[in-house]
């Protein structure tokens, strides 16, 4: 892992790329435990929800 600005970027070595014929663009699964005391706040920050924004409310409750 290294610092990308403010955020950590995984680095994948050049022979793991090779091996497994990813390419630039490819879908990557990552696994990160997260502790069950945190676990709800941390996946509502990586989801973009945020506990203290004002509820949704549509103008025009005739469209979709």
């Amino acid at each position: 892992m290294r610092r990308l600005g403010n955020s950590m970027a995984v680095i994948i070595p050049k022979e793991v790329i090779e091996e497994t014929g990813a390419r630039e663009g490819d879908v990557v699964k990552l696994s990160l435990a997260i502790p069950r005391a945190r676990r709800e706040e941390v996946l509502n920050k990586l989801a973009g929800i945020d506990s203290q924004a004002e509820p949704f409310i549509r103008e025009k409750r005739d469209r979709f």
